[in-house]
């Protein structure tokens, strides 16, 4: 039994499955039945609008060595876990990971709802509960997830509440075009600095053919131009990196909303 139930609880933290109530998965067992009810009477109510988002909470005892922007992306790439209406990508997960003590806490948004839950706004919803969940209470943590839930909640809620299927395609077309475009420009200024940067190196490799004393000008730039995109790169996480995005519950769906965690 003991053997069992580790191999199990390994599994749920691994590669997680859905509960029958699909909305909550407690595998860290710190939910509160009222934090669920919360949480499943709000899925209903969803369920009766046109655009169907969904918002699902998940808790788990580990995310296996993995950072939890990475762990949440694994799951989110699993077939079982597109949640929201597929079309829209109008998914929410709030994950939790026990990690040892640590307490890390994600929201990672799809495309859909990426306009109304920016990165900057889920960052601050994390912050402003971040007290209650780093909390080492339990019955605090509790509060801090379902305090978090409402926040994200309240917010999906007044965008959704009398918005019609073809007004949310809209919205989340409309949100998808404008990453495209920041990605295009964030691509096309990288290549301009690297451009730049590799016109100075060779002018200054040439330079050095000719001229081995002081100077150094040359140089200078093209170290603060290469350091300057470095920064850029980083700044913007990289390409690809940050990503959610979610489908119907089983089905298909575009990938590469945002999120942050704490």
């Amino acid at each position: 039994m003991a053997i069992f139930s580790s191999v199990n609880s390994h599994a749920e933290s691994t590669n997680p499955t859905p509960t029958k109530e699909y909305v909550v998965d407690d595998y860290a067992n710190v939910l509160s039945d009222s934090t669920k009810q919360v949480i499943i009477d709000q899925a209903k109510k969803y369920q009766q609008t046109a655009a169907k988002p969904q918002i699902v909470v998940m808790t788990v005892k580990s995310t296996g060595g993995q950072s939890i922007a990475d762990y949440a992306d694994s799951i989110l790439e699993n077939a079982r876990w597109k949640f929201g209406k597929k079309g829209l990508d109008n998914g929410t997960l709030i994950l939790f990971a026990q990690n040892g003590g640590k307490n890390n806490v994600r929201i990672s948004t799809g495309y859909g709802i990426e306009g109304i839950l920016p990165d900057a706004k889920t960052n601050q919803i994390l912050n402003n509960n971040k007290s209650l969940l780093k909390s080492k209470n339990s019955s605090e943590v509790d509060n801090g997830i379902q305090q978090t839930f409402q926040d994200v909640a309240s917010i999906v809620s007044k965008e959704y509440a009398n918005k019609s299927l073809k007004d949310a395609k809209a919205t989340k077309d409309a949100n998808q075009r404008k990453k495209y475009v920041s990605w295009g420009i964030l691509l096309f200024l990288v290549l301009i600095i690297v451009g730049i940067a590799y016109y100075l190196k060779k002018n200054n490799n040439d330079d050095d053919h000719h001229n081995h004393s002081g100077g150094g000008g040359n140089g200078f730039w093209t170290g603060a131009i290469l350091g300057g995109a470095n920064s850029v790169y980083n700044d913007y996480g990289g390409f690809g990196g940050d990503s959610g995005g979610f489908g119907d519950s089983g089905g298909g769906g575009d990938f590469g909303g945002g999120g942050s965690d704490i």
